[in-house]
């Protein structure tokens, strides 16, 4: 086990990769004309989502960076005046789904 005084706790913490998050309830922040295109975000996202990836005893909707780069090409299915709209939805979406993730009290 890793302490703070550990001398290889940097090359060790750089080794460590996101492999999947689960998908929860949040609150998004975000403009008014990009709001609309939530809905179809979640949808995509939960459609993406691993079901049960760790097995029914942990359960939840998992996203893996696989998905989360198919996620991100959710904007290229939009007209080119939508895109930009539809990429902060994104963008917004996942950024509420991980503060879980970046906050230690949580």
């Amino acid at each position: 086990m890793a302490t703070d005084d550990d001398p290889n706790l940097e090359i060790k913490s750089a080794e460590v990769s996101l492999f999947a998050f689960a998908l929860t309830d949040c609150i998004v922040e975000i403009e008014p004309k990009s709001a609309k295109y939530l809905r179809a975000v979640h949808r995509t996202a939960l459609e993406l989502a691993v079901p049960n990836l760790f097995g029914p005893h942990i359960g939840g909707y998992w996203l893996t960076p696989t998905q989360l780069e198919q996620l991100r090409l959710l904007p290229e299915c939009y007209p080119s005046n939508e895109s930009r709209l539809v990429r902060q939805a994104v963008e917004s979406y996942l950024s509420a789904q991980s503060v879980k993730l970046a906050s230690p009290e949580n």
